[in-house]
Parts: C-alpha cells; sequence; structure tokens
C-alpha cells in the first residue's frame, strides 16, 4: 500500500532538516577542534571591570608625559691631578727584550749623544660623576643630589631634546644631601610641580623618573637622542620616614620614603612622582646585595615637604641653610630605658658636648628628654628635626626626667655647623671609596682578635664601596695587596687607587673574614 504523496513530502522535508542540523554539529565539533586542539582551554573573555585597568594605565601615561620634559641628564667632572712626571735615567728602565735578553741585573743605556730621558708626563682622566635632575623653574633652576654634583669642578646638563648646557652649582646641603644648580637655556623649560609628602601615605602608587643609564658609558649601545631619554619605573610607597646614615657619623639622613620602584646608580637626583604627576621626593639611594649593586625593592627617595621646600628656596637664593643646634646625642627610648628610668615617652640622652647650648642649659647625659617646646617627645627623629628647625637664638623650654624628678630648663639655641660633633678620624679623600673609617681601640682589637685594621664608621650612599656590599663595621685589614695596620696604612693605600681601577678589599665582619670585589672604581 502506497503513502499519500503530501506525507512523503512532510517527510523529506524532516530528513532533510536533520541533515542540516547534524551538518552544523559536526562543523561546530571540527571548528573547536583545530581552535583548541588537544583540550587547550579557551581564553576568557575579558571582565566587564577592564575599564578600571585600561584607566590606571592611562594614568601612568599621564604622569610619565607629564613629568618627564623636565627631568635632566647630569655629568659632574671632578679633575684629578697629574702625577708628577718621570725623571728617572733611562738605564732604570731597560725594555723587555733587554731583560730577557742580558737578565734583570745588567744597566741599559740609551747610546752616546742621546743624553737622558726627558720627563713625560702622565694624563689627566678626569672622574665623571653622573645622575638626574628636576626642573623646577623655567630660567634654568635645577634640584638634584648633593652627592651628585659636590666637589664638581665641570657640571654638564643634558635635557631630553639632547640639548647640553654648562650648570652652575648655586647651592648645596649636606644634611639633606639636596643641590640646586642652574643652566642658561635657550627658551623657559618645563618644569615639575612640587607636591607634599606629608599628604602621602603607605602604598600609595609613586613613579621614579631617571637616567640608570647615562652618557658616555654607554655609548654605542644607544643613539644619541635616546641616550638622553629618561627611565620610568613604578612601585608604591613602602614605609616612611626612614633614616639611612650619611658619610658624616652622628648626621644621618632622616624622614626619608621607602619606595619599591626600582631605583638603580645614575637615577640619583631624579624626582618620585604621585598620581597627581607632582613631585613629593628627590631619588637618593638604595639598599642593595652583591657585587653587582642592582636594586632589589627598597629606594630611598629625600621627601618634599614644607621643611625642604625651605631648604630649596634657601639654595635656589645661594644663601646657607640655617640650623639650630642643642650640643646632644640621643637615642630612642627603648623598653628597657623606660623601665630602668620610668618613663613612658621621650628621648634618652646619650652624652653632651661641652660648652654646649644643652651643657650650658644644664642638661646632662641620662637625662631622657620628655618635652620640646610644649611638644611631647616620642621619636628622636622628630625631636631632631624640630631643634634644628628652630632658629638659632630661639630660647627654647625643655623638659627632662632626671632620677624620677621632672624639669623645666630653658637653652638658647645655638648654630648648628658641620664642622662640629664629630670626633671620628677620616681618612683623606673620602669619596675616593665612599667610607669614612677610624682606629680599632683596643677593646675592640680583643674583642675581634685581630692585630690591626680600620674600622668603617659609615658608607656613602651610592658609592663604589656601598656597591661592593660593605656596611658600617666591618673592619678593613687588606686593600688589594696592602695589609691594613691603621688609618695611616689605610690612607696610603687609598691615595694609590686611581678611577678606573679594580679593588678588592678583605674586610672582617661578624667573626668572619670576607672579600668585596670593585670590578672599576669610579670616583
Amino acid at each position: 500500500m502506497s503513502r499519500p504523496q503530501n506525507l512523503n513530502q512532510r517527510l523529506a522535508r524532516v530528513e532533510w532538516g536533520l541533515g542540516v542540523v547534524a551538518v552544523l554539529l559536526v562543523g561546530a565539533l571540527v571548528a573547536t577542534w583545530l581552535t583548541h586542539p588537544s583540550g587547550t582551554p579557551a581564553i576568557a573573555a575579558a571582565p566587564a571591570d577592564v575599564s578600571s585597568l585600561e584607566s590606571m594605565q592611562r594614568g601612568f601615561g599621564w604622569m610619565a608625559e607629564t613629568v618627564t620634559p623636565a627631568v635632566v641628564f647630569i655629568e659632574a667632572e671632578r679633575k684629578v691631578e697629574t702625577p708628577e712626571a718621570s725623571t728617572e735615567s733611562p738605564s732604570a728602565q731597560p725594555p723587555d727584550w733587554w731583560r730577557e735578553f742580558f737578565g734583570p741585573d745588567v744597566p741599559f743605556f740609551r747610546g752616546p749623544g742621546l743624553g737622558p730621558r726627558q720627563p713625560t708626563p702622565e694624563p689627566s682622566i678626569p672622574q665623571v660623576g653622573q645622575g638626574s635632575g628636576v626642573v623646577f623653574d623655567p630660567d634654568g633652576y635645577i634640584l638634584t643630589n648633593n652627592h651628585v654634583v659636590a666637589n664638581a669642578d665641570k657640571v654638564t646638563v643634558h635635557l631630553v631634546n639632547g640639548e647640553a648646557y654648562p650648570a652652575k652649582i648655586i647651592g648645596t646641603d649636606e644634611l639633606t644631601d639636596l643641590a640646586v644648580i642652574k643652566i642658561d637655556p635657550k627658551r623657559p623649560l618645563a618644569t615639575a610641580q612640587f607636591g607634599d609628602a606629608d599628604q602621602m601615605s603607605v602604598g600609595w602608587w609613586v613613579m621614579a623618573i631617571g637616567y640608570p643609564f647615562g652618557g658616555s658609558r654607554y655609548q654605542g649601545r644607544f643613539d644619541q637622542a635616546l641616550r638622553y631619554e629618561p627611565t620610568v619605573t613604578v612601585g608604591v610607597v613602602s614605609a616612611k620616614d626612614r633614616q639611612i646614615e650619611s658619610d658624616r657619623p652622628g648626621y644621618p639622613f632622616r624622614d626619608l620614603i621607602q619606595t619599591d620602584a626600582p631605583i638603580n646608580p645614575g637615577n640619583s637626583g631624579g624626582p618620585l612622582v604621585d598620581v597627581h604627576a607632582k613631585v613629593i621626593g628627590i631619588n637618593q639611594a638604595i639598599f642593595t646585595s652583591g657585587p653587582w649593586g642592582g636594586n632589589i625593592g627598597v629606594g630611598f627617595a629625600i621627601p618634599i615637604n614644607a621643611r625642604t621646600k625651605a631648604v630649596i628656596e634657601a639654595l635656589k637664593g645661594g644663601e646657607t641653610v640655617v640650623r639650630g643646634r642643642l650640643g646632644v646625642a640621643v637615642k630612642p627610648l627603648t623598653d628597657a630605658y623606660k623601665s630602668a628610668f620610668g618613663a613612658d615617652h621621650g628621648v634618652f640622652v646619650e652624652n653632651v658636648e661641652p660648652d654646649s647650648p644643652a651643657a650650658k642649659a644644664g642638661i646632662k647625659a641620662d637625662d631622657i628628654i620628655t618635652e620640646y617646646q610644649g611638644k611631647p617627645v616620642v621619636s628622636s627623629d622628630e625631636f631632631v628635626t624640630w631643634v634644628q628647625g628652630t632658629k638659632p637664638g630661639t630660647k627654647a623650654e625643655i623638659k627632662v626626667l632626671r632620677d624620677g624628678k621632672s624639669l623645666t630648663l630653658h637653652v638658647t639655641i645655638g648654630s648648628l655647623s658641620l664642622g662640629e660633633g664629630s670626633t671620628t678620624a677620616q681618612a683623606p679623600e673620602p669619596r675616593k671609596l665612599g667610607l669614612v673609617v677610624a682606629p680599632l681601640t683596643d677593646e675592640q682589637l680583643r674583642d675581634t682578635g685581630l692585630s690591626g685594621g680600620v674600622r668603617v664608621e659609615s658608607v656613602e650612599p651610592m658609592s663604589d664601596a656601598a656597591r661592593a656590599g660593605l656596611r658600617e663595621g666591618d673592619v678593613i685589614v687588606k686593600i688589594n695587596r696592602d695589609t691594613i695596620k691603621d688609618v695611616a696604612s689605610y690612607n696610603r693605600a687609598v691615595e694609590k687607587l686611581k678611577p678606573g681601577d679594580a679593588v678588592v678589599i678583605r674586610y672582617w665582619r661578624r667573626g668572619q673574614t670576607s672579600t668585596a670585589g670593585i670590578d672599576s672604581l669610579s670616583r
């Protein structure tokens, strides 16, 4: 019995539709296999809130575009004294072939009529330090680190467009490690704006800008224009109010910003910038490890705040920065001091300089200073900042705790001079290695078991010694082949070193003797 024709037509359409569906399913499976072979998962779709990441990215780009035109590269050249010309007779300098043929003990003569060898002066090779700076006045005023330009005979500033100008050092301040230099540009310069580091918090985004590559050392690696293009790195404010030692014992760098934005040699003097493209710090130093001195995520910057802005203005005007002086050495009040002296806040007076303002006012060693000008003292850094910020000649009221009793004393604040307060024996030309050393006492010799050496009192930030890993408290016993017995032998060994020399320093630390290597002495 045959089926009706309309039923056959409907069945045909169903079969055709099922065929189409089957073809589509097979096509989809093949496409999936081709796109993600071996079960590779598909790339996730972009999240709906990716716009926040794009906004952050645009923000960092805007920060860099805003500030980098004001960041400059600085070369600071220091002259090296030309060694005295050699006046030895020719017989004292036989050539190698003469020694090999006749032996080392046979005199060498140039021959009749030639006469003695004329003195030949050695060429003078200048020491060239490198760093960064930031323009803060369109007339050509530039802020940088003191250690970048200190003792320089010639300073050259390179702008981002490759133009180079000689610079004049207008003012330097060793205690803050800030300096102001000036160039005379052809046109007004792009400037960066100062912010206020006192308003920042730990965790804030920051950008470090500077020249870790610099000029002559990298010739051939970059085109001329690219050598003077700043490098940008990003991180956060890791901590506030940090302190590191300076090369002047008793005067550490205080109130520093710690950041993990990578800072490397050559970045010194460059700006640390907040998300508003305002300069809140001047990059200064890094903690490092190993012989190469690379960044390990711990950098420091000098904060830009009301106190340092006053210093910058004074330097710009060619003025000496005036600070107050009390004449005491103080220590933080730890739990041990609190328990022993019955104090809950303040700073411990470790010693008082003779004939100082503090001594004249009756402040004594073992006092606990609890108040300064009506403000409770809770931090040694803050206390030192208050004293140094007090105008010399001011009569200040100080409260101390002595033998369990509170006393109110009145002191006339003196004027701080960096020539005062330090009795550390310092080697000449400390910048050649970046160390301040002192002789070992008899007690230290007994404790270390050494027969001689010199103790490192401080290490200059960003110096060759710092990059080699030397620290305060190390005892140097040998430099290259010279045994170091005392400060005099240390001085003699250091005086022989020249820029470019390789230096190996043997030192004692915590019962072990180690070595530190400097591949090429920079200064």
